[in-house]
């Protein structure tokens, strides 16, 4: 069983791969999210146009519907591992992390923050960072940034029932 700090009014973020049978909380792995930004800005993709040099202005072609851009979304997580019998905290601290870069390595998921009530699914690891880290005889902890780009930012989803579903 991971160790998790006790957080006040801390709410889960979840993660779905399709081959996965339900959404699993990444305090599974004994992380937990520090930061959450989600975007507050959309980026609509560049429009057909035309520039015609005898003319003034360009031509656009302006859809119906405009398409948005994906985006790169980073999350801050921090893991610590006490040492038990048996077990360091560096050999557990490596177990769960390990465990949790497998997860999110085995192509597309969906992504549900509790805390904004908000997510996005076809989304994908795109890069790790570790920031910090410390490992003494009693304890290990370590704080990384996990980027993921969110390759579907129109769809919307929600959580139910374990779940992360798209809207229809």
């Amino acid at each position: 069983m991971p160790y998790i700090p006790t957080i006040r009014d801390y709410k889960p973020f979840y993660i779905e791969a399709e081959r996965d049978s339900s959404a699993w909380d990444t305090t599974t792995y004994g992380m937990v999210a520090q930061t959450q930004p989600f975007p507050g800005v959309m980026e609509v993709k560049e429009l057909y146009k035309n520039d015609w040099k005898d003319e003034h202005g360009d031509d656009e072609y302006v859809p119906y519907s405009m398409k948005l851009k994906s985006f790169d979304y980073t999350i801050k997580f921090f893991v610590k591992t006490l040492a038990t019998v048996g077990s360091s905290p560096i050999e557990k601290l490596n177990e769960q992390y390990n465990g949790f870069m497998d997860k999110l390595l085995h192509g597309e998921f969906s992504i549900w923050d509790s805390w904004q009530e908000r997510g996005y699914r076809k989304v994908r690891l795109s890069k790790v960072s570790i920031e910090e880290r410390d490992v003494t005889d009693e304890s290990a902890w370590m704080l990384f940034s996990v980027t993921m780009k969110v390759n579907d930012p129109a769809t919307q989803v929600y959580y139910s029932n374990n779940h992360i579903l798209a809207s229809s």
